[in-house]
């Protein structure tokens, strides 16, 4: 399973998570990189063009509940949600390559580049959030999962297909399936979230744009 990781961390039952953390604060120093700046890094650690572009979908669709979510009175910042998407598989072909957990390194690689935790924290636990589902405090990570459970490979799709993806290309033993269902369950929850927030159901947005449509 080199290509899509079901960490340890996706072992857990979300009915069963623990109290929610403190949301994360952005120190003196830390930077909010644009589009250019992620770029940037895309070179420097040999992004292949297939991972591009799919970091791309996935910005632009948390980028697009980040902006909706702002105007509805959650506490975010967008231009952090859309960094952390362009840079949330930033280590992704090398753990391919090499072996290695890509959310752990990608987000060591993340923080090194810009001392920013809140994205170092989306980038790290953007396969699965191990706490309880509340935007309040993790409105960031959340989205980035959701977003990238919405993109299967370079294209916008629905998680039901996403998930039935995974299944077919993952699902070889039952401890493996299990894991990939309860990733589901969790996606489906921050969808829920996501629609009490905005009033509107995320799961048949298209998000052509990054717009809620």
């Amino acid at each position: 399973m080199n290509s899509e990781s079901f960490e340890s961390e996706s072992a857990l039952d979300p009915t069963q998570a623990p109290p929610q953390p403190l949301a994360p604060f952005e120190p003196a120093g830390a930077m909010t990189p644009d589009a250019t700046f992620c770029r940037g890094l895309w070179d420097r650690f040999g992004m292949p063009e297939h991972i591009r572009e799919h970091s791309r979908l996935v910005s632009q669709i948390a980028h697009g509940l980040a902006r909706a979510g702002r105007e509805a009175g959650a506490a975010v910042n967008p231009n952090n949600v859309l960094a952390c998407g362009l840079l949330h598989d930033i280590a992704k072909d090398f753990t391919i390559r090499h072996g290695g957990n890509h959310a752990v390194l990608g987000a060591a690689w993340a923080l090194e580049a810009t001392r920013n935790p809140v994205i170092a924290q989306g980038v790290m636990h953007h396969v699965y959030w191990p706490w309880a589902v509340e935007l309040e405090t993790a409105f960031l990570p959340l989205a980035i999962i959701y977003a990238d459970k919405r993109v299967r490979h370079d294209a916008i799709v629905s998680l039901e297909d996403r998930f039935d993806d995974l299944m077919a290309r993952y699902g070889k033993n039952e401890s493996i399936r299990a894991r990939i269902r309860i990733s589901q369950r969790q996606a489906e929850a921050i969808g829920s979230r996501f629609s009490s927030l905005l009033g509107t159901d995320v799961n048949a947005c298209s998000f052509d744009s990054g717009r809620l449509v």
